[in-house]
């Protein structure tokens, strides 16, 4: 019997103790320092009896009861065998992105005994968790000076082209116009994406607030930063979009095209661009009412939902824009101050106008 350690798993440690993580089949069981040694024989695939068999027979035997356990507990795997041939799948449809994308996706799969809460009972549990914890807000103020922004207008010019129009007329562009940006568009721009609804504007008491983008369980995570080059009135620099005051919070810096171009993943496309809304995830948002791996996704998609809506109504201003989440999250993370452990850098969005 040919066997190796299963690569649908991973190893981590926790209260002194090696724990392996089945993320595949979301199975953890504690495994003892000799079976974890054990393990490092079998990198790829060994022969059972030949790298057991220099040793005395008492040690052979034990080592052998071993080796079957793990294999049966799934941590090795028998060359030929049905789990080998899931295996190879797996890394088959995987293996360009790696451990670190598998494991995400299937560490956060639901298998089909997954519980879920009705909502008679999610609202029970959100009742008693709000009796000990209160949930974060959904919206951020640094507290400092901040530049208030024009209100939105009830009807703006830019709102009275056709959805289908402005579906169809919707591309992502590299290419910039002259400015500067109007700081009426821009501020328009910033309410529709990050300031309450004005139909709804109410926060519920469990922290939930409803804007014009869809949000897992109305947590809204995304937080919107915004880079101005080339706008009305403005001075050049990274702010904070506070979307509850609707204003503009300065952070005291500043970059070039080529700090933003390397930021961007090298694109000088982004450095060009008057305007570029960077998007992070506060994550306690939503682990705050979600404390399942899952809703990770949620927020993932949220910045997508996000986006779309930045594309619409950009386009429907007659700006140009496009998306980008090929960065370099640490440099976001210092302009920005972002604690990288509780708000995750999400993607950009480079505004301007479209090019003559």
């Amino acid at each position: 019997m040919r066997a190796k350690v299963a690569e649908h798993a991973t190893l981590f440690y926790q209260d002194g103790v090696v724990v392996w993580d089945d993320y595949l089949h979301h199975r953890q069981f504690a495994i003892s320092e000799t079976a974890e040694l054990l393990c490092r024989k079998f990198a790829e695939f060994t022969d059972v009896d030949e790298l057991l068999a220099p040793l005395a027979d008492a040690d052979r035997a034990a080592l052998r009861a071993l080796v079957d356990e793990l294999v049966e507990k799934g941590v090795l795997v028998v060359e030929g065998s049905p789990r080998h041939r899931e295996e190879a799948r797996l890394l088959a449809g995987w293996g360009e992105w790696g451990l670190a994308a598998r494991h995400f996706h299937f560490a956060s799969r639901t298998l089909g005994d997954a519980p879920y809460q009705d909502a008679d009972e999610h609202d029970a549990a959100l009742d008693a968790k709000l009796a000990v914890r209160p949930p974060p807000s959904p919206f951020r103020s640094l507290g400092g000076t901040a530049v208030l922004l024009p209100p939105p207008a009830d009807e703006p010019s830019w709102g009275a082209r056709g959805l289908r129009d402005v579906l169809l007329a919707r591309r992502t562009t590299r290419e910039f116009g002259p400015g500067p940006l109007s700081l009426t568009r821009v501020a328009d721009l910033l309410a529709v994406l990050g300031a309450p609804s004005p139909a709804r504007s109410r926060i519920g008491r469990s922290g939930t607030v409803f804007k014009t983008s869809p949000s897992g369980g109305g947590r809204h995570p995304v937080e919107l930063y915004a880079h101005v080059r080339d706008v009305e009135v403005l001075a050049p620099g990274w702010y904070h979009y506070d979307g509850l005051a609707h204003a503009l919070e300065p952070l005291g810096v500043a970059w070039d095209q080529d700090e933003m171009a390397r930021a961007a993943g090298d694109q000088d496309w982004v450095g060009r661009a008057p305007l570029v809304i960077a998007y992070t995830g506060v994550l306690e948002r939503t682990s705050w009412r979600y404390d399942t791996a899952r809703a990770y996704r949620v927020v993932q998609m949220d910045v997508g939902h996000l986006s779309q809506t930045a594309y619409l109504v950009a386009t429907a201003m007659g700006f140009g824009i496009g998306f980008t989440a090929a960065l370099r999250d640490e440099l976001l993370e210092e302009a920005l101050r972002c604690d990288a452990y509780h708000e995750a850098v999400l993607g950009m969005s480079a505004v301007g106008p479209l090019p003559e």
